[in-house]
């Protein structure tokens, strides 16, 4: 059986692929040890005890989503440098 996940992309990314990318690189700063910015709920092992702080890439990935979800994350959108190609050079002929 498979799930289908729907995801809620916010106004302010407006776009499939930076949502991803951004949930990507939150994931990475959160398996690095930063403070999650929602409430997380640390899984158990099967005696019933929490686990140390989960490595898992699965468990960050889903706080990281859910983070961005929610506009928790701020980001800054990179200026694109369009360079000037209409300028003239003189063609010189011999």
């Amino acid at each position: 059986m498979t799930r289908k996940t729907i995801v809620h992309v916010p106004e302010e990314i407006a776009n499939k692929y930076r949502f991803v990318v951004v949930a990507g690189k939150r994931c990475e700063q959160l398996q690095r040890g930063a403070y999650p910015k929602v409430e997380v709920t640390v899984p158990v092992n099967k005696l019933g005890q929490p686990q140390e702080a989960p490595r898992l890439a699965s468990f960050w990935a889903q706080v990281g989503i859910r983070e961005v979800e929610e506009s928790r994350i701020a980001f800054e959108e990179p200026e694109v440098f369009l360079p000037d190609y209409t300028t003239e050079a003189p063609i010189s002929v011999e």
